[in-house]
């Protein structure tokens, strides 16, 4: 819940700009009275699951977002990210009281950091990637001068022949193409002595280190302690009351659904469900079963070929003595490990540990001769990008807390309404790469969400990023401060437009649909 003195200050905010104040003073007496959750703290905040989607210096744009749900009293339970997403998802659970606002602090760290200080590789690579990024028609310049090198190489002895031009100067254009050889053999020097990484990550995971230190989280097993808790421990309330309240007002529900949708239903297995729902005492005096706060990192491990969600699946490479010692800024940094731009982060793994041989077992069904000796990641959104399918629970009593997420798209991702066509996906042998490398790195959350459409109506919200470079590493407070102000905007049309009635409602028509009991061609929209 805001309160009028709250409002004032995130009016007197320098990061946000005329926009974003305008449209948060009109939005601000629509918002302020919405529910969003049924689980609140002592101090009336509500709480969410919350999914940050990667997309590197774009990051700014989630604290944006995340800044717009805190300003109204929106709070978090569990929190999952990729890439960009995990550096913001690891500083929410690193920053203690989860009533806290943290998006104040957050937001202040990025704009102390200088991106450009992650690129730690040689400096030929940093006076290239500025090159490229600052200037839209490097490449396309370096292109054409490849092109006509060749081309003069081709022409040159006909040009002696026919205007007798003196052959010494044949030398010229086969320096330039020497030159261009110097160029192509030192960058893949650089990429093989770095593990195919122009840049070795070591200053931000240090950099990262040096925050959490700075909020006294110094271990993986410090931070699990801290924010990984549930029932009642999370000190938490439900809206109507903390004893049977949740229980009678689900079951009150479940029939109101009953009767909504009598023609919808398949009448016996509902009858069932709900029988079964009556009998179980598991929630009857205890609002908070199964709620718990919990924080995953999205990885992706090339050597094991399988996407890595941490803390939960650390023990595949680290024992729990590791795990006391290690910093969780480890995991971030294997999460952002963008390929070619940084380079992989590369653990061993010690194999006689039995901890970690029944992890593999458990995880993976390996036995002791299978299991890797190393782990090599690389930027989880290689594989997912936004895995909001970690929050999905198939077996829902009734909902008492809303998964809310946040995308990170460029204009034309925005308004593509269908694919851009073989013209464009074959233009060049890069648009064709880059096209199978974006179906393979959406695959799994695409596949998640055209399922579970339900999702994409209820809890997802987009933020346009263009037209920054999600690479641009270079980026200046100026365009941080609008890249904020987009993420805010975002966030208030979010909170603007989402119904909790409507929301519970729907998903658990979802619910009884994946039981069988709605009936497919009823509701071919829901699920």
């Amino acid at each position: 819940m805001i309160t009028q003195q709250q409002f004032e200050q995130v009016l007197a905010d320098q990061q946000l700009d005329s926009a974003s104040k305008e449209k948060l003073k009109s939005l601000y007496e629509k918002i302020a009275s919405k529910e969003f959750s049924d689980i609140l703290d002592h101090s009336g905040n509500q709480y969410v699951n919350f999914v940050q989607e990667g997309g590197g210096v774009w990051g700014v744009a989630l604290v944006g977002y995340l800044y717009a749900l805190e300003s109204f009293g929106i709070r978090f339970l569990r929190i999952a990210g990729t890439s960009a997403g995990a550096i913001n998802t690891m500083l929410i659970a690193a920053m203690g009281d989860r009533s806290k606002n943290k998006s104040t602090r957050i937001k202040d760290l990025l704009f102390q950091w200088k991106f450009e200080e992650f690129m730690d590789g040689k400096s030929i690579v940093k006076q290239m990637a500025s090159r490229i990024l600052k200037s839209k028609n490097y490449m396309k310049r370096i292109g054409l001068s490849i092109f006509f090198l060749f081309l003069l190489i081709i022409i040159f002895p006909f040009l002696i022949l026919f205007l007798k031009i003196n052959p010494w100067y044949y030398s010229i254009p086969f320096l330039g193409l020497s030159l261009l050889i110097y160029v192509i053999l030192h960058y893949y020097h650089l990429f093989k002595v770095n593990h195919i990484g122009l840049n070795p990550g070591n200053a931000f995971e240090n950099k990262l280190k040096s925050a959490l230190d700075h909020f006294n989280i110094k271990s993986v097993s410090n931070l699990n302690e801290e924010y990984n808790q549930n029932g009642r421990k999370l000190n938490l309330n439900y809206r109507f009351g903390n004893g049977e309240e949740y229980y009678n007002n689900a079951i009150e529900n479940i029939k109101n659904i009953h009767q909504k949708e009598l023609a919808n239903i398949d009448i016996p297995k509902f009858n069932y469900f709900l029988n079964a729902a009556q009998s179980s005492d598991i929630y009857k005096e205890n609002p908070f079963t199964l709620l718990r706060s919990d924080y995953t990192i999205i990885a992706t491990d090339i050597n094991a070929k399988i996407k890595v969600e941490l803390p939960k699946m650390a023990n595949l490479y680290w024992t729990n003595t590791d795990l006391s010692i290690i910093s969780p800024a480890k995991f971030v940094r294997a999460s952002m490990s963008v390929p070619y731009f940084f380079e992989p982060m590369i653990t061993k793994i010690d194999i006689a540990k039995d901890s970690i041989v029944q992890a593999w077992k458990f995880w993976l069904n390996a036995e002791p001769a299978a299991i890797f000796e190393e782990g090599v990641f690389v930027d989880g959104g290689s594989i997912s990008n936004f895995p909001i399918d970690i929050f999905h629970e198939s077996d829902i009593f009734y909902p008492r807390i809303p998964v809310f997420g946040v995308r990170l798209v460029d204009q034309a991702e925005m308004g593509e309404t269908r694919g851009p066509g073989s013209e464009n996906i074959l233009k060049s042998p890069g648009s064709f790469l880059g096209a199978i490398f974006d179906t393979l790195k959406g695959y799994n959350d695409k596949t998640f969400l055209t399922k579970y459409t339900f999702y994409s109506t209820h809890s997802i919200q987009y933020v346009d990023c263009s037209p920054s470079n999600w690479l641009n590493f270079f980026m200046q407070d100026d365009e941080k401060t609008i890249l904020f102000n987009k993420g805010f905007r975002a966030g208030l049309d979010f909170l603007e437009k989402f119904d909790w009635e409507d929301y519970k409602y729907e998903r658990m028509l979802v619910a009884l649909k994946e039981k069988g009991i709605l009936k497919q061609e009823a509701k071919p929209n829901v699920g």
